[in-house]
């Protein structure tokens, strides 16, 4: 017994009073504070968990066999501060249990205890597992407050429970269809989300379904048909659009960096759908005033789908709200020579990723890849010999041999603090994955210069503006052109659709017109951007038959009529040498820093593009629409 059983309903409701004004503290924080683990077993479990985010904190350390279920029990009872309720002698209420249908009640192994003022009172043996919480609230609709039972009271107490009330025991599996053991899985094979939005469409016009509930059978297979598209399609992101009056709600997708239309949802459905995505994300359905965020682990609902959504919901007018998913599916790095690196920048980066000590920035607009980047460099230098730390917000792909950390600003646990953690931690190689302010990219620079490899991503439009920001945030320039070995700058721009490209010898015209493009800026007494040997330069290389080659895609039903299909990366590398280091120190201007890095050989966002655009990768509109 770990604490004190509670028999009776004015009891229990004091107790959780109680529990609402005590400080709150995690399970980790619980065990800890109680001697049952030690700090350096929570961090190994906390990684652990990071990696494996379905699995409840509590329940790996009970397969870990670091905690037994009754020391779990007494940190969730003490130190938690969860009433300990008696489910073999408390009165349980009829109302509160035909909340819930038995046959849920049983796979979540959970007993609704009393009803009182719309929230139910459910006793668990781990009251601290989100997942079943948010499925009990899903299945009631009804704000859950979770009382601790006793490990393995609860089976029992549950039958005793339900048939002592006379309810039908069976009755879910007519009402609700098919229960997988999947946690919140009503079809394992989602239908195509458009006919479902059309069947859907013509019920509300023809003035059925005004009133729908999150828990409505076809929105749940809607939701779940509209992410296996978004996912089979290789979309980025899913914008969920809400607007006022009979308006209907539009659903668009971003493909290749455009946002498309793709379904269009009838407005009384407007509440329900957004509840049932809060719900799957684990966020607050009755909050509607402010911006929240939250994860979807897709696999929980659909098997064989493992796909993670990262979700935000925005509050807009008239106490409507927008949702929009980013569609994590990089589960592995890419290898740098998937990249698209030109050979010259591949060569390069590979060098200055060998090195020993110093600072490697990747630097771009949001959405420009350069976490696929910094996580490919990794992978390039991730060997046995090296102790590699990665602090990330959040972590979207997973590498085996990193020591990968989620940053959590709201607890004060920032990409500073868990730089400097990692300092006393013997790292070879640190990854942080964006320098968001001054105290981090101080460390950063302390960190390389102390004989570190530091990795890091910065927003910034071009290479060379990765050294103004870094001064604009406080950093001594002298610091900065010691730590800084390289910048890789990069955008994503379409790739022309293979299935339909066609190649003509292009005009004379059309050539000029790239050469005018790819020498604008250049030094020009630099003898390698004369214009004579970099057109002989592009015939040697690109040319067929002594002529360059015009490419483009008319459009056909494999790329939808757009003439693209999927998007690669344009690179502007620039290496620090002896004399940048010497001009960044001297307060030099990023004119005359990006003139000095073209003489030694650095090319432009768009001279990387137009030579993509020779190779017949992409056009010329798309690399002047990245590169302006």
């Amino acid at each position: 017994m770990v604490a004190q059983k509670i028999v009776n309903a004015d009891r229990l409701m004091a107790a959780l009073e109680q529990q609402a004004r005590a400080p709150a503290m995690r399970i980790g924080e619980a065990l800890v504070s109680l001697g049952v683990i030690d700090e350096q077993q929570l961090q190994q479990a906390l990684a652990q968990q990071a990696r494996e985010r379905s699995m409840p904190l509590g329940e790996l350390l009970v397969q870990r066999q670091w905690v037994s279920r009754q020391e779990l029990q007494t940190a969730l009872a003490y130190k938690m501060g969860y009433p300990l309720v008696d489910v073999t002698q408390f009165p349980v209420e009829a109302q509160a249990l035909g909340k819930l249908p038995y046959l849920i009640a049983v796979r979540l192994n959970a007993l609704p205890l009393l009803l009182r003022g719309g929230r139910l009172v459910v006793a668990l043996e781990d009251p601290s597992r989100s997942e079943v919480l948010e499925e009990l609230e899903f299945h009631t609709q009804l704000k859950i407050v979770p009382a601790l039972a006793q490990f393995g009271a609860l089976p029992e107490a549950i039958q005793t429970a339900y048939e002592a009330h006379s309810l039908d025991l069976w009755a879910a599996s007519s009402e609700l269809g098919y229960i997988s053991p999947v946690i919140g899985s009503v079809d394992p094979q989602p239908e195509n989300a458009r006919q479902l939005a059309a069947t859907l469409m013509r019920e509300a016009e023809a003035g059925r379904h005004l009133q729908v509930g999150p828990a409505d059978p076809t929105l749940l297979r809607l939701v779940h048909a509209m992410i296996v598209d978004a996912h089979e399609q290789g979309v980025t992101d899913i914008h969920v659009e809400c607007y006022p009056g009979q308006e209907t709600i539009k659903v668009r997708f971003r493909k290749d960096g455009l946002l498309q239309d793709h379904l269009e949802l009838p407005y009384t459905h407007r509440q329900a759908l957004v509840s049932r995505l809060k719900i799957m994300s684990n966020l607050d359905v009755a909050e509607r005033r402010r911006p929240q965020d939250g994860r979807i682990d897709f696999a929980r609902f659909v098997p064989n789908r493992p796909v993670e959504l990262r979700v935000a919901t925005i509050p807009t007018h008239d106490g409507l709200e927008d949702v929009v998913m980013r569609i994590l599916t990089a589960a592995q790095p890419l290898p740098l020579e998937k990249l698209r690196l030109s050979a010259a920048n591949l060569d390069r980066l590979k060098e200055v990723l060998e090195r020993p000590q110093g600072l490697v920035l990747c630097v771009g607009p949001t959405g420009a890849g350069k976490t696929t980047t910094l996580h490919s460099a990794l992978s390039f230098i991730n060997v046995p010999e090296r102790k590699i730390w990665t602090a990330e917000d959040p972590i979207e792909i997973a590498q085996p041999g990193l020591r990968q950390v989620q940053i959590d600003p709201r607890i004060g646990w920032t990409y500073a603090r868990a730089l400097r953690a990692f300092l006393r931690a013997d790292p070879d190689v640190i990854m942080a994955g964006e320098v968001r302010d001054r105290d981090t990219a101080l460390v950063g620079i302390e960190a390389s210069l102390s004989g570190h490899l530091v990795l890091s991503s910065l927003y910034a439009g071009h290479a060379v503006e990765a050294v103004s920001r870094l001064v604009d945030m406080g950093l001594d320039p002298f610091n900065v052109a010691d730590a800084l070995q390289a910048v890789l700058a990069q955008r994503l721009v379409r790739r022309l659709c293979e299935k339909c490209r066609q190649t003509h010898p292009a005009t004379d015209e059309e050539v000029e017109e790239l050469l005018d493009d790819y020498l604008h800026g250049c030094p020009a007494d630099a003898p390698e951007f004369d214009r004579d040997q970099v057109l002989d330069d592009w015939l040697q290389r690109f040319g067929h038959d002594g002529r360059l080659m015009h490419h483009y895609s008319p459009g056909c039903p494999h790329c939808h009529g757009t003439g693209f299909h999927g998007r690669t990366g344009m690179h502007e590398l620039m290496v620090v040498s002896r004399e940048l280091r010497r001009l960044v120190r001297t307060g030099a201007t990023s004119e005359e820093l990006q003139q000095q890095a073209l003489r030694e050989g650095m090319r432009t966002l768009r001279q990387d593009g137009i030579e993509k655009v020779l190779q017949g990768i992409t056009s010329l509109d798309e690399v002047r629409a990245a590169s302006a």
